[in-house]
């Protein structure tokens, strides 16, 4: 009879209460740091994927003199650089077949609440697809200031990897001078970091203000913020020039304030911004993100030690001025794209998605493109230092 139900359907409790991750949707927040978020200002747009910017320095030189009644000295026109890149195109889709999707539930949603085309199941998988996306670029981002990435090559496609890795097919440096990195040679003179920032004792506010003085002259930008993770910052907080400079009757931070960034469940960054009191001018970011690389899935697992990679590793920091378009941005590629047979095609820029029906069997496509390379216009102005000697 109508509206017979079974013993076992009688006893049974299917209540679907919500769809549930085990971690939180990771964060952009390198890319929304720099500005370099679709749209934001340190973005912009050209068309076609071959991209370059030309270079007219500033000159600390000065004009010469000359004795009353000559005529002028000659000045040596000012060179004119250029710097040629092509940007980075990921393109992947996931194909689902209609009859796996047909008159099925939505995700999150009670027995008996039919989706007859399967669009929530469809509008999860998009969002899936779009973090794969966003992932890249936040590696891309993060590795612009360690001076670069790697690409291996597996079948017909590329695997970002770490610049310099065995096997890489090609790697894109980011020309960030040898004395920018590792121990800070950054003016020729020795090394700026001498001794461990994990041991008391070492005068890490003397190598700040090194740091600072050997940046005004590279670049004349000066030195306002340092990314590091927990490990670092825990060494930090016992650092004995940072206590007593700073007061030992007081704490030896100003502010310690948690981001205001959230995931896109709404969960808060884990990471958070200090000053110091010793350090008034410098703010410390505190960030503990990690990245599944394609070289690190091993067996689809994405919250194990062995299978994620921190964006900033523990014995090393990341130096730079306060974000700006002048010495660095996010360029967006272009590329013609048809999104079905009857499309005569339109010039995409960055990150597009669209899909594609097909037949035998009936299917949909989710297709997802992005053209795009972050672009370290004033290479000398970062540094990816070891804390370590």
């Amino acid at each position: 009879m109508a509206g017979e139900i079974t013993l076992q359907q009688l006893f049974q409790t299917p209540v679907i209460t919500r769809v549930v991750s085990r971690f939180k949707t990771p964060m952009s927040l390198f890319q929304q740091w720099m500005g370099m978020l679709p749209g934001q200002s340190a973005t912009e747009s050209v068309s076609g994927r071959h991209i370059g910017w030309d270079i007219f320095d500033k000159t600390r030189t000065m004009a010469k003199g000359r004795a009353p009644g000559t005529g002028p000295a000659i000045a040596s026109p000012k060179p004119i650089g250029h710097v040629s890149a092509v940007a980075y195109r990921s393109h992947e889709k996931i194909p689902l077949l209609r009859e796996q999707i047909f008159r099925t539930r939505t995700p999150g949603a009670q027995f008996g609440q039919v989706d007859s085309r399967g669009q929530g199941y469809i509008a999860r998988q998009t969002q899936y697809l779009t973090q794969r996306f966003r992932n890249n670029r936040e590696f891309m981002v993060s590795r612009m200031f360690r001076n670069g990435w790697g690409l291996k090559l597996d079948g017909e496609d590329f695997l970002l990897t770490e610049n310099g890795a065995a096997g890489n097919v090609m790697d894109v440096g980011m020309q960030i001078p040898a004395g920018n990195l590792s121990n800070l040679n950054m003016t020729g003179a020795g090394n700026i970091i001498t001794a461990n920032w994990t041991t008391s004792s070492t005068d890490v506010i003397s190598n700040i203000y090194s740091i600072n003085e050997a940046m005004e002259l590279l670049t004349g930008h000066p030195l306002r913020h340092v990314w590091c993770g927990t490990a670092m910052f825990k060494a930090l907080l016992l650092n004995d020039g940072l206590e007593s400079v700073g007061g030992t009757a007081f704490r030896v931070f100003e502010s310690l304030s948690a981001r205001q960034q959230r995931s896109a469940e709404g969960i808060q960054d884990s990471g958070f911004d200090v000053i110091f009191r010793a350090l008034p001018l410098v703010t410390f970011h505190v960030y503990d993100a990690v990245l599944v690389t394609p070289e690190l899935s091993v067996g689809g697992a994405e919250d194990t030690t062995a299978n994620t990679d921190k964006l900033i590793p523990d014995n090393r920091v990341i130096l730079s001025p306060e974000p700006d378009s002048t010495w660095a941005g996010w360029i967006e590629g272009s590329e013609w794209v048809a999104e079905n047979w009857t499309d005569f095609g339109k010039e995409v820029f960055g990150l597009h998605t669209w899909t594609t029906p097909s037949i035998d069997p009936a299917a949909i496509e989710l297709k997802m493109l992005d053209n795009g390379l972050p672009a370290l216009y004033i290479p000398k102005a970062v540094c990816y230092a070891t804390t370590t000697v």
